[in-house]
């Protein structure tokens, strides 16, 4: 909480704001980019080659052609795709054919590089049944796939670096089948009931599932194995091992490092993905719980088609209106949501079938590939926000610290400032000294303002230096605990090793609880009582006799641990306490009737142990401490022993009581066995029966079925030659249309062509024209002017009356102003609209006009014509069709500082016609500042 507010303070002192959306836009565009995809195509296995099918793809470089086999031979009928990679693994023979290590080196590598730089990533991949893709991600036997290739090469890169920077991975395993979720990595588990959450800030998660620690390649390989040893297969007519489920092979990947006085933490998350493959019953000859599987399966990825098409609409930035995108309509789906729409850096592999027989879903499936690499993800950086805050604040200190300009900045102003004081001191002439009093002021004042800069940022700089500081120590305090929390998870006792003061709870208020929780205490206010309560307490407990406000544990930063009881039922060794008690190491401490905590003080128990180990004698209370902490630890044996022998009377009743229930099923069992083999037997009577009868209705079909096939020979022999003829025909007409398109192609271009000539001699001769007008004008107003102005007899080099003098400042030349809004027509009808009355003064010429917002539109544009140097710079106000009343005020206030913004800025930089404007010419050369309503008035 102290951290907290210091932060809140140092940024409203440094102006973090835009440094923080700097980063942020800087770590955003270094990482978006749309999804990437690659497809690959494998093979013909044997059931291909068999029925004689076709090879019906190609590739050229980054290009994927699909050939229609209906239309064998016509380059229209064939399809292209281009895409970020294309890998041809079809024959191995081929000089381009990709092997798993190119898909690696190509795709794999990047997923890697881009858990090193702190980003999420996902790699997917997409097909039929039986189009390689368990091969593409885990690969068979020696051929090893991308999963165990980016998880080897990350541990190689880590191991390989010399950097001190500490990795750490965690990894889990899940399948979805028939949309629930079960761990592949808990031995024996057949259930599919894991629960999907969504957290509201990390997203959708697993509940419950496993994840572990991984130190090495091994250890990873060992967990893959037993994934893919449980996870869901069976043999259809497409492929013998189908995988009839989906798989996510999830890497949490943590890097620690401290370089150079700052602290940095990058974590990613990576999604490995191995999806089942999309079929046709008809074509795998699904029955039973195959067709049950292939319904789940195309159910999950047609809502996944669903979803990359609504992403890829709305990636597009011209589209106003985005789609609704479904991602709650499958567990996939919304597994995967941050990795398909969000952050993290995607990468799409669609496996292709090659033959000719599965022409349908391998053009679907590039289909598929092509909206998705529509998709425009925004991953950033995942970075631990107190270490983007400590370097934010490392560059604020290094910008003021250059803003300060140092001791010298002052030095020379002190300089400058006794120079100042001895030319006025030697002042002779009045206008001398109060020329040299004015400079010695300047001096002064300067000075001033500077040793006050520099004191002001040197504080700032200080405030921000100590809370960097803090902000670095608390970090390094959290890792260097969570290090030493458990020293080797190998081995058969759990050590925690801190400096901190902490307590140690064996709760019994739950009898489900298997672990043991310690809580640190921090230099403070710790809050112990119940949850869900206001104030919201640090340590939340419950059970019998717990107050909402407990107990307040008070630690000084130093030794001195002090138990101040809110509650009645505090006890300290078992003894109750009604005031502020110290803490030793080794007290007990009871908060209601089953909250037990230890407490540990390493600082006491050091010097404890030194005074054990040098023979002096312990204090008493230490002794009372271990005492009581022995007697504590009986009665609560002795406690949960009576528990546990009468957990175990109520067991051995549940079981005696399944025992009978299970014996009385099983006779009903027999019953029912018998009932269903006189049943059995009585249906194989009637099934002899009606194999007779359908081997005699067989015979009549087959006689049947040879007529029909002759006829529909013939039949098809007389509509092949009359498609032969017409096709013919067709493309005769079709070279007749296309001579006469090129012909009228032609002949649209000559007259196109034509009327462009024509268009730029009539533009040519308009602007000779305008050129010839606009200076016998100039010429006609130059004779007008110099007419008005030879009777004056001006002395040479004076300007003319009402013109002002060169340099004089903006608001001595002009006014502007607009004073009110009228409201024109009946305010009720739709026609109505506002005009603004405009005081203007130039020179000490006065006059008002009146004018609607379409006329300073116009005066914009015309304006941008003339000094656009200066009216691009500007925002002009915007439109609103159906504005309210307090739009209205803020338009009349937007238009009043426009027309300031626009005057001054052609004033400062001498742009005519209004520097040294005189009413005549302004109106004469603008329009809009002749008096009366409309530009035509």
């Amino acid at each position: 909480r102290l951290l907290r507010s210091h932060c809140t303070q140092a940024t409203a002192h440094t102006a973090l704001t835009l440094t923080h959306k700097q980063a942020k836009a800087a770590e955003m565009s270094a990482g978006a980019g749309a999804v990437r995809v690659a497809v690959r195509v494998r093979p013909m296995n044997k059931r291909e080659i068999e029925r004689n099918a076709q090879c019906v793809i190609e590739m050229h470089d980054n290009q994927t052609w699909i050939h229609d086999p209906k239309h064998a031979g016509n380059e229209s009928a064939t399809r292209k795709f281009t895409f970020d990679h294309s890998y041809w693994s079809f024959n191995d023979s081929d000089s381009h054919f990709a092997s798993q290590e190119k898909v690696f080196e190509d795709i794999g590598r990047d997923v890697v590089q881009a858990a090193f730089d702190g980003f999420n990533a996902c790699l997917f991949a997409y097909g039929q049944t039986g189009s390689g893709k368990s091969y593409s991600m885990m690969g068979y036997g020696e051929s090893v796939g991308l999963i165990p290739r980016i998880c080897e090469a990350m541990f190689d890169k880590a191991t390989a670096d010399g950097s001190e920077v500490t990795y750490s991975a965690k990894v889990s395993y899940l399948e979805i089948y028939n949309e629930n979720v079960r761990d592949l990595l808990v031995p024996g588990s057949t259930t599919h009931n894991l629960k999907v959450r969504e957290h509201p800030v990390e997203g959708p998660y697993v509940e419950s599932l496993t994840v572990h620690d991984v130190n090495n390649f091994e250890r990873i390989a060992e967990l893959m194995e037993v994934g893919n040893n449980n996870r869901t297969t069976a043999a259809t007519n497409m492929n013998d091992t189908s995988s009839r489920s989906h798989s996510v092979f999830t890497i949490a990947f943590t890097q620690i490092s401290m370089a150079n006085g700052l602290p940095s933490e990058k974590s990613s998350k990576i999604n490995l993905v191995d999806l089942a493959g999309s079929e046709r019953s008809s074509a795998t000859g699904a029955k039973g719980d195959r067709l049950r599987e292939g319904s789940n399966i195309n159910k999950s990825l047609t809502t996944l088609g669903l979803v990359i098409s609504a992403l890829a609409d709305n990636s597009d930035d011209k589209k106003k209106k985005k789609t609704h995108v479904p991602y709650r309509d499958s567990v996939l789906t919304f597994l995967l949501k941050e990795s398909l729409g969000g952050n993290s850096k995607t990468i799409m592999l669609a496996a292709l079938s090659p033959a000719d027989i599965n022409h349908g879903e391998t053009l679907s499936t590039l289909h598929y590939a092509d909206r998705a690499k529509r998709i425009v993800n925004k991953p950033i950086v995942n970075e631990d926000p107190n270490v983007k805050l400590i370097r934010e604040l490392r560059a604020e200190i290094e910008r003021l610290k250059q803003l300060m300009g140092g001791e010298q900045q002052v030095a020379r102003l002190q300089e400058a400032f006794e120079q100042a004081r001895k030319k006025a001191s030697g002042a002779q002439t009045a206008e001398e000294k109060a020329a040299a009093e004015q400079e010695l002021q300047n001096a002064e004042r300067a000075l001033q303002e500077a040793r006050s800069g520099s004191a002001s940022m040197q504080a700032q700089i200080a405030q921000s230096e100590t809370l960097v500081t803090a902000l670095t120590t608390s970090w390094q305090d959290k890792h260097r605990n969570q290090s030493k929390i458990i020293e080797d998870d190998r081995k058969l006792e759990l050590s925690v090793k801190s400096e901190q003061p902490h307590l140690i709870s064996f709760s019994s208020s739950d009898v489900l609880a298997s672990g043991v929780v310690v809580y640190y205490l921090y230099q403070g206010e710790t809050r112990i009582g119940g949850a869900n309560v206001e104030p919201l307490q640090d340590i939340e407990i419950s059970g019998d006799g717990v107050a909402n406000e407990q107990c307040i544990i008070k630690f000084d930063g130093e030794e001195k641990v002090e138990l101040v009881p809110i509650a009645t039922t505090c006890y300290v060794n078992d003894v109750k306490v009604t005031k502020p008690t110290e803490l030793r190491q080794g007290h007990l401490i009871r908060l209601g009737t089953s909250n037990v905590f230890r407490f540990n003080h390493p600082l006491q128990a050091s010097r404890l142990k030194q005074m054990r180990e040098s023979g002096q004698e312990m204090p008493s209370d230490a002794a009372g401490a271990a005492g009581a902490d022995a007697s504590a630890a009986i009665e609560e044996q002795q406690a949960n022993d009576a528990d546990l022998e009468a957990e175990r009377e109520r067991v051995k009743a549940e079981i005696a009581a399944l025992e009978a229930a299970e014996a009385e099923r099983r006779q009903r069992e027999e019953e029912l066995r018998a009932q269903a083999e006189k049943e059995k037997e009585e249906l194989h009577k009637r099934l002899a029966e009606m194999a007779l009868l359908v081997q005699q209705k067989d015979e009549q079909l087959s006689a049947e079925k040879q007529r029909l096939a002759d006829e529909l020979t013939r039949r098809q022999k007389e509509h092949d030659e009359r498609v032969e003829e017409e096709r013919r025909n067709l493309a005769l007409q079709g070279k007749l249309a296309e001579e006469r398109m090129r012909s009228l192609q032609q002949e649209t271009e000559e007259k196109i062509n034509q009327e462009k000539l024509n268009a730029m001699q009539l533009l040519e001769k308009a602007r000779r024209d305008s050129e010839a007008l606009l200076n016998a004008r100039q010429t006609e107003l130059r004779r007008t002017y110099e007419a008005k102005a030879s009777p004056t007899k001006s002395a040479p080099g004076a300007a003319a009356p009402g013109t002002p003098a060169e340099d004089a400042p903006f608001h001595t030349v002009w006014q502007i102003s607009i004073a009110k809004a009228h409201n024109r027509g009946d305010p009720r009808s739709k026609t109505s609209y506002m005009v603004y009355e405009i005081h203007i003064s130039v020179g000490g010429e006065r006059w008002k006009i009146f004018r609607r917002y379409s006329e300073f539109d116009q005066l914009h544009n015309f304006l941008k014509e003339k000094i656009p140097h200066i009216v691009k710079r500007l925002n002009f106000p915007p439109k609103k069709v159906w504005p309210d009343e307090k739009f209205l005020k803020k338009r009349k206030e937007d238009l009043e500082l426009y027309l300031v913004d626009l005057i001054r800025s052609a004033y400062e930089a001498k742009a005519a016609p209004f520097y040294r404007a005189r009413r005549t010419t302004l109106m004469h050369e603008v329009p809009f500042f002749r008096p009366g309503e409309g530009l035509g008035a």
